[in-house]
């Protein structure tokens, strides 16, 4: 199993609507082929920090999703709540 983590700073105010977007992405397109799961943590002492932790069967599935236009526009719309986006890490899960 392939994990992708990434870090975000969003923009005062716009926390809510970080979270609201990532829920209607997931209600409104469904679960992309490859993806068994996703987390969102939120930083109990930086509010405007966020985690986004995406459990994929393969790093080739999300690639895939990654190239899709309307996955694309997703990424245009939510970038007006993200101030910045920090790390990215790439793990295998082992246990």
């Amino acid at each position: 199993m392939y994990v992708h983590v990434v870090s975000f700073k969003i923009k005062e105010g716009e926390e809510h609507t970080f979270v609201e977007m990532q829920k209607f992405e997931e209600l409104t397109e469904g679960k992309p082929n490859g993806l068994d799961h996703f987390h969102i943590f939120k930083d109990r002492n930086n509010p405007s920090l966020f985690f986004l932790v995406e459990y994929w069967k393969d790093k080739e599935s999300k690639d895939a999703i990654e190239k899709l236009d309307q996955h694309q526009h997703f990424h245009a719309l939510r970038k007006l709540a993200i101030e910045q986006k920090f790390d990215s890490y790439e793990c295998d899960v082992i246990i």
